[in-house]
Formats: C-alpha cells, sequence, structure tokens
C-alpha cells in the first residue's frame, strides 16, 4: 500500500523534548488508530526519520519497540510496518482503542455496554449496593442545587461505574473502567455546549432516580430503558 502523501514529520508535528519516545508513541498509535497511517505503511528510514524530527536513534527505537510491543506495528527485514486493524485489536488494551474511537463508535459500544450493565445490576445488585446508589444520586442532587458542574461530572462517572460493579461481572466491571474516563470527559463537553444546562440536568437526575428504581424493583427491562434513554439524553 502506498505511503499518505502527506511526509510522516508533518502528520507527527512534535518538536524535541524530554521523553520523547513516550510522546512518537502516543502520536503514532492515534495516527494508526484514526487511520491515517494505514494497514501496510511503511515507516520512512530510521536515519532519515531521525533527522527530520532531530532525535536520537535510540528514542525512535523505543517508541517503536513499544508500538510492536502493542501490536501495532511489525518490525521486519523491509522496514516498521503499521499491522492490520484485526491484529491491532487481538492486542491493544480496550482503553487505546476507545481513545481513537469516533464519537458515534463510542455511543454504540456505550450504548450496548451500559444497558446490559443496568440490566444485569436489577438482577444481582445487593440491597446495600442499590443503597450506595442512592447516596451518590443524593450527592448529585446537592451538586445541582449548587451548580457545581464539575462535581456533578465526577459523581455521574461513580454512579455508571458502581452500576456496573453491582453486576458482579469482571468484564463488564473492566470494560466500563477503560470508559469511564471518556465518559467523564465527554460528560463535561455536553455540560459546556448545552444552550439550556438545567433542564439537562433535571432530566439526568430524574433517569438517574429511575434507573435506582428500577434496580431496587429488580426490573431489568425499566432499568435497560432507562439507562439507554439516560446516555442518549446527554449525548444529544
Amino acid at each position: 500500500m502506498p505511503n499518505p502523501i502527506n511526509p510522516l514529520q508533518d502528520l507527527l508535528n512534535i518538536r524535541p523534548q524530554k521523553n520523547m519516545s513516550d510522546i512518537i508513541y502516543e502520536k503514532i498509535s492515534q495516527l494508526i488508530q484514526s487511520g491515517s497511517l494505514p494497514e501496510g505503511y511503511i515507516f520512512p528510514n530510521e536515519t532519515i526519520l531521525c533527522e527530520q524530527l532531530s532525535i536520537g536513534r535510540s528514542t525512535i527505537r523505543e517508541a517503536y519497540k513499544a508500538l510492536e510491543f502493542s501490536g501495532y506495528v511489525t518490525r521486519t527485514k523491509r522496514g516498521t510496518v503499521v499491522n492490520s486493524y484485526s491484529i491491532i485489536l487481538q492486542s491493544t488494551p480496550l482503553k487505546s482503542v476507545i481513545h481513537g474511537a469516533s464519537h458515534e463508535d463510542f455511543l454504540e459500544f456505550r450504548l450496548m455496554l451500559e444497558g446490559q450493565t443496568a440490566a444485569l445490576a436489577a438482577e444481582r445488585a445487593l440491597p446495600e449496593e442499590v443503597d450506595q446508589l442512592q447516596q451518590l444520586q443524593d450527592k448529585l442532587v446537592t451538586a445541582r442545587q449548587n451548580t457545581s458542574y464539575d462535581e456533578i461530572a465526577a459523581l455521574d462517572r461513580s454512579f455508571h461505574e458502581s452500576i456496573a460493579n453491582y453486576t458482579h461481572n469482571p468484564l463488564m466491571i473492566t470494560s466500563m473502567a477503560a470508559i469511564a474516563e471518556a465518559c467523564e470527559n465527554e460528560t463535561r463537553e455536553s455540560f459546556s455546549r448545552l444552550s439550556v444546562l438545567s433542564e439537562t440536568l433535571d432530566q439526568m437526575l430524574y433517569l438517574h432516580q429511575a434507573i435506582i428504581d428500577a434496580i431496587r424493583n429488580q426490573s431489568p427491562g425499566e432499568a435497560m430503558t432507562d439507562m439507554l434513554n439516560h446516555i442518549a439524553a446527554i449525548r444529544q
């Protein structure tokens, strides 16, 4: 596959500084996830790339080693080559994949995951765990009254992580932990874009309470529906 028209140094757009190997790793992994460096892309000769970026060969080799360990590239006699998406997915942590996902893909994954976590929590949550959810909700209500938006976003994250924890399914818990930071950031961004924030917050609190009530009543279908409505409302 031919290399992209833009030289790699233009895509990276970095300047020499401390921890350059980590910075190069992060930049290249993001370019691979976004498709800017497609499957089969062959990286420039090490000597040439080091001259273009004004870095030492040990720096680029450390970055390549980390990229290879993470499954992004393979180092062969032909050079360093971007792996297929399937190979990358087998090796890359979920959190890294989510970081590079589109908003639409992230929403689809979140709806699938959290709808099911709410349903399972309704089946498996212990009474004391439901009480803990209610305590989080009470704190959210107080934060809403004080218009503490940063606190609301953090508490909302805890609310969703707690529901995943109450499924008692380690895969559900781990998956939610991987996306929790992205969910919190998205909530904060949504707050900054909303023209009628108070109505949205009131709706969020209303649906939170509906989810808690469904979990308390052991109603998986209602819990799932309320969760899906909640996520869709925040996204809109």
